[in-house]
């Protein structure tokens, strides 16, 4: 196989790309001035049906995957010097494309270095309301790019505190850290639902889970953004005691059969939710519940 750097690719030979069925890809072929052929690009794109085939005969009969969903579509000359195919993406999956170029009079064709471009294609239905980016808001602070270079003697404390079992935690990002960076979430990357995962507790094993701890905590909420904690600091938890019961409840089937702690119990959270509960569990089996209310009305 023959591979020339002259020739230019675009979608670059081995990107990775996420489309919609009813979207298009394009691809296109630039070459050196002065040379004479044609281009191709060589694809599995719209030939989901025999790929499955292939798939399915080779775990059910064993048989060799031939590649038959492969095939050769001729690009169109847009300039001098660079070719262009637009195709359709009409079938969800993974697909795979590369072009290559033909000179004239020869049946050797020459490719541009690097790996198939590949596009997975997902359902319409799916392309937006519900792609989640789950955001470590710890991660977004200044090492969010490169680790933070430390001046002297801050290497070397991290180094001897390493030594000594300790935890070094970088500084945490902050939620106007995030901020600044929704326009890429929400429009470079399409995603439409931002998922802040818990902030505690403070990540304190660096062997199990590395320089940041855990990637689902962000250190306190107040070292995240103060200004978040305002109001937090009028707030004054209210604690009820209420007497508890000894026996087991899997048998009851009933409300009223529970013990009268039991039922008080239900009483108060109900008056404190303001909304009527309809389902008591009584037990880890799913059979172990008592319907108070018809659900849903």
């Amino acid at each position: 196989m023959i591979h020339s750097d002259a020739l230019v690719q675009e979608p670059a030979p081995g990107d990775i790309t996420t489309r919609f069925t009813g979207d298009i890809l394009t691809f296109a072929l630039t070459l050196p001035a002065g040379m004479r052929g044609s281009a191709w690009v060589r694809t599995n794109i719209g030939h989901a049906d025999i790929t499955r085939t292939e798939i399915i005969r080779s775990v059910h009969y064993q048989e060799t995957a031939l590649g038959r969903d492969w095939f050769d579509i001729p690009m169109r000359r847009v300039a001098p010097n660079r070719f262009e195919v637009t195709l359709a993406l009409c079938e969800v999956g993974h697909f795979e494309g590369k072009c290559f170029f033909l000179p004239e009079g020869e049946r050797s064709p020459v490719w541009p270095p690097g790996a198939n471009t590949s596009v997975n294609v997902d359902c319409a239905d799916s392309c937006c309301a519900n792609i989640i980016y789950n955001a470590f808001v710890r991660q977004f602070g200044p090492n969010k790019s490169r680790p933070q270079e430390l001046r002297a003697p801050g290497e070397e404390c991290v180094r001897l505190l390493d030594a000594a079992r300790y935890t070094v935690i970088p500084p945490s990002g902050t939620f106007r850290d995030l901020i600044a960076e929704l326009d890429f979430i929400i429009g470079a990357l399409g995603c439409r639902i931002l998922m802040l995962l818990p902030i505690h507790p403070t990540p304190t094993t660096y062997g199990r889970m590395g320089r940041f701890g855990s990637p689902y905590a962000a250190l306190s909420f107040r070292s995240v953004d103060p200004a978040l904690a305002e109001e937090l600091d009028k707030v004054k938890p209210v604690y009820e005691d209420h007497p508890g019961w000894r026996e087991p409840l899997g048998a009851y089937k009933r409300l009223e059969d529970l013990p009268a702690a039991a039922r008080s119990y239900v009483a108060r959270l109900q008056e404190l939710c303001g909304v009527p509960i309809e389902l008591v569990s009584v037990g880890a089996d799913r059979a172990d519940t008592i319907r108070i209310a018809p659900l849903f009305g």
